[in-house]
């Protein structure tokens, strides 16, 4: 799963195992290999909803400004 929100994008995805019991979520800034940060939850839902809060943290104040 991916969420997008400019100028970041976050990967959810579960831990490389058969039962798939833990979900990692994966921040990096658009068009950049560096993870800003990376986090882990017991449930997808509980993923995106860490992704989500995260990446409304990143955003600056006053939201994503874009050129005229």
């Amino acid at each position: 799963m991916r969420i997008a929100q400019a100028p970041f994008r976050a990967e959810i995805v579960p831990h490389a195992s058969p039962v798939h019991a833990l979900w990692h979520c994966i921040i990096q800034r658009e068009g950049s290999t560096e993870v800003i940060t990376r986090l882990e939850a017991m449930r997808k839902e509980d993923a995106r909803c860490i992704a989500l809060l995260e990446l409304s943290r990143l955003q600056p104040p006053g939201g994503v400004r874009r050129p005229a």
